[in-house]
């Protein structure tokens, strides 16, 4: 009796490799704490209270002010993960999305019908053009998943029709993470745009599903109302002004190189392709082309509709079925697991030179606990708006001026920020109204304001290192 054949298929091979790319390329790197340290405090005050905070009180600009926090759900969350296993636990959660999000847009190629060495390779392709934005803890990062998740339920209908019904689960799911939950109706939207002329029934199911899922993104704390916070963080004029991912990309950033040069692929092998090209799959990638170009956070989800819009033009290029189990497969997986396990210990522990934690980048711990010991009970500080997160996460008894929170904040605070950042005509006014008592600079944000305060006699330096320096007021403590 002949054996049969022992180790992993190709398909779980390929699966395992695509997954453990990214979960590697994450746990090697590390996050940004600007969208994460002041979720997680936020986390910690929802835990505490068992209330939805709905008004700010991190700053003294805006102290009071009503707060749509949207990201609730997400901020729960980290502050769960945190409570668990501190920063290192939010890096492994870091890493398991990245590869769950990978892994999902592999099995959405996969139903598209592409072999799994195509599938693996275009849904790594796709998160290396998109990896600073897809690698970064934050909010968005769920909502990535999400997106992946809805990507293979809906390519896998022809198969399973009833997997259409999960989207607007999934977009309840969305709508209490993150305000990009409008993308799960604008997938079923081409589903449906996919169906109409070859598969009637299942287009009516699609497009159903897709008002289905509109109609529940309501299902949430603030209700409709969350549309009104999509609306305004798109339209605040200082979004696209401060906020980098919110301007268009170019070629200066690794962001915008990535991205062009995807789409420049893309385009050759559109071109190149025998047959004709369908107009669907060019205005589904026409859409996400545009929204990469509009604003360069779009390439995140051009990253990750892409290589599954490629894969349908692609077609079905599995070849004979028959056994592809085998002891290689086994092997390079093993392999490829032992070099993600290799990687664990890389942003373990303290930094070094911040003080504090490994695995996150402007999480400056020893600037900020300088300011702490100098500061009187109710001081208030001016922050550089890259550290504000930090402060708000490790100082919550020294209320900043702004955070990263843009759209909370009125024009008018804004423009006093930037004056006083910029050490602009009248400001040390600015400072003095709003009764600050700290200055928290980073070097490279605020070096104008910096060389300002260093030859002015009411300010005095108290803290400085190679990541920023402290002033605090001369009066504090003559």
């Amino acid at each position: 009796m002949e054996r049969a054949p022992s180790g992993l298929t190709n398909a779980s091979a390929w699966l395992a490799i695509a997954i453990m790319i990214p979960v590697a390329i994450a746990l090697a790197g590390t996050t940004l704490a600007i969208d994460l340290a002041y979720q997680v405090r936020a986390g910690q005050i929802m835990l505490d209270t068992h209330h939805i905070l709905t008004t700010d009180t991190f700053t003294f600009t805006v102290a009071g002010r009503p707060w749509l926090d949207q990201q609730w759900g997400a901020q729960i969350l980290f502050a769960v993960v945190y409570r668990i296993g501190g920063w290192f636990g939010l890096a492994a959660v870091r890493a398991l999305l990245a590869g769950m999000m990978v892994g999902a847009v592999f099995l959405a190629c996969r139903a598209r019908g592409v072999s799994p060495r195509t599938a693996a390779l275009l849904a790594v392709a796709g998160y290396l053009v998109g990896i600073q934005l897809l690698s970064q803890l934050r909010p968005q990062e769920f909502a990535f998943v999400l997106f992946a998740l809805s990507l293979w339920l809906i390519a896998s209908r022809h198969r399973h029709p009833a997997w259409v019904w999960l989207v607007p689960a999934i977009t309840v799911i969305w709508a209490n993470l993150h305000g990009s939950f409008v993308l799960a109706s604008l997938l079923l939207i081409f589903g449906w745009l996919e169906d109409r002329s070859d598969r009637p029934e299942l287009a009516r199911r699609c497009l159903v599903a897709a008002l289905v899922s509109f109609a529940v993104s309501a299902v949430n704390p603030s209700g409709v109302r969350i549309w009104t916070y999509v609306v305004d963080v798109i339209q605040h004029p200082v979004v696209r002004r401060l906020i980098g991912e919110w301007s268009p990309p170019t070629v200066r950033s690794w962001t915008g190189r990535l991205f062009f040069a995807s789409a420049f692929a893309v385009g050759a092998f559109l071109a190149r392709r025998e047959g004709k090209v369908g107009w669907i799959p060019l205005i589904e990638l026409g859409t996400f082309a545009t929204f990469a170009l509009l604003a360069g956070r779009g390439v995140g989800w051009w990253g990750l509709a892409a290589p599954v819009i490629i894969a349908g033009v692609m077609g079905p290029t599995e070849g004979p079925v028959g056994s592809d189990r085998s002891l290689m497969n086994t092997m390079v997986v093993v392999a490829t697991g032992l070099v993600v396990l290799a990687t664990v210990p890389l942003r373990t522990g303290t930094d070094p030179i911040t003080a504090g934690p490994a695995s996150l980048t402007f999480a400056p711990e020893n600037i900020v606990a300088a300011a702490k010991e100098a500061s009187p009970p109710g001081s208030r500080a001016f922050v550089s708006e890259v550290y504000s997160s930090w402060t708000e996460f490790s100082a919550p008894d020294l209320p900043v001026a702004i955070d990263p929170r843009i759209e909370i904040f009125p024009v008018s605070v804004w423009d006093d920020y930037l004056r006083v950042t910029n050490a602009g005509d009248g400001w040390s006014a600015v400072l003095d109204r709003w009764g600050v008592d700290v200055l928290i600079l980073h070097p490279g944000e605020s070096e104008a304001l910096r060389a300002a305060v260093e030859t002015d006699p009411r300010w005095r330096l108290i803290f400085d290192a190679v990541d920023g320096s402290v002033f605090e007021r001369a009066s504090i403590r003559s």
